[in-house]
């Protein structure tokens, strides 16, 4: 843990320093799972990618003002959801991305359904059991399913305590798991895309 905080910590101070050589490493660390964690606040791709490209432009162009940091991708995390939810940005909307929707359709593959039942239909009594899920308990999910994030790392990113993000994670699976109860393999389907996250 010390080394990886390390890490950080010296390539923040090389940022700040102005080496180039830092930023694309910076960039090539962080762009794709940034653009991953900016779906969860709009389904605007290109939105999203606007908003990577202006938090890179303005550590650059700020770098001389940046305090000392030894967690980058909370940092980053932050910024680009504010960028996202700044009054000129639009299309708001907390959705699952379509990457999530192809790996959970790639990893329902594996699974032998009815004849009666495709595996199109399963999936989307998973999408309809989420969308009862609040805001909060959609946006835990995806930071700690499909990010990948610790529960410290989310309860820093949302500003709450880690206990409040283990709540929101319980109950979130908890009412997944009471609506597709009725449909024993919607619920193995769904037990599967968690456990391989």
């Amino acid at each position: 843990m010390q080394k990886e905080v390390n890490t950080d910590y010296l390539l923040w101070k090389r940022i700040k320093a102005g080496e180039t050589q830092a930023f694309h490493e910076l960039y090539m660390l962080y762009a794709e799972i940034l653009f991953s964690f900016g779906t969860i606040y709009s389904k605007d791709q290109e939105l999203i990618k606007d908003c990577i490209h202006d938090l890179f432009f303005d550590l650059f162009k700020y770098r001389k003002n940046l305090a000392d940091n030894d967690h980058i991708r909370n940092y980053l995390f932050k910024s680009l959801k504010r960028k996202i939810q700044s009054p000129k940005s639009r299309k708001l909307s907390l959705v699952y991305t379509s990457a999530y929707q192809e790996e959970s359709e790639k990893k329902s593959s594996t699974l032998a359904l009815d004849d009666n039942e495709s595996q199109e239909e399963t999936i989307e009594k998973i999408k309809k059991a989420m969308v009862k899920l609040s805001d909060h308990q959609q946006e835990v999910l995806h930071l700690k399913f499909q990010v990948g994030l610790s529960y410290p790392e989310i309860a820093k990113i949302l500003e709450i305590s880690v206990e409040s993000v283990r709540t929101l994670v319980y109950r979130a699976v908890k009412t997944i798991k009471e609506e597709l109860k009725v449909n024993s393999k919607a619920l193995i389907l769904f037990h599967i895309q968690v456990s391989h996250f």
